[in-house]
């Protein structure tokens, strides 16, 4: 069972999935385990601090990370190991 989630966490699994080439939509609702609506409201916050950038190919979408999306993974991720390594807390 997965334990609830807070926002940051969903947004580094979006994030995640993103960097790991799941860019469609059916695939992040599934993987990251969210409501349509809520990743239409994630989708428009990354976007808006210049996390993720979306183009389009004809019927296409593609969501990819920008620097300053991987830089938030990384620093995450160090954060993360920090308090698992330091504290015993795992986020």
């Amino acid at each position: 069972m997965r334990k609830n989630r807070n926002e940051v966490q969903i947004i580094f699994e979006f994030m995640e999935e993103i960097y790991d080439g799941n860019s469609q939509t059916s695939s992040l609702l599934r993987r990251v385990n969210i409501p349509y609506n809520k990743y239409q409201e994630l989708l428009q916050q990354l976007i808006g601090r210049g996390m993720v950038k979306v183009t389009t190919d004809g019927n296409k979408n593609t969501i990819e990370l920008t620097e300053k999306g991987k830089e938030f993974l990384e620093q995450y991720k160090k954060f993360s190991k920090m308090m698992e390594k330091s504290y015993g807390l795992t986020l």
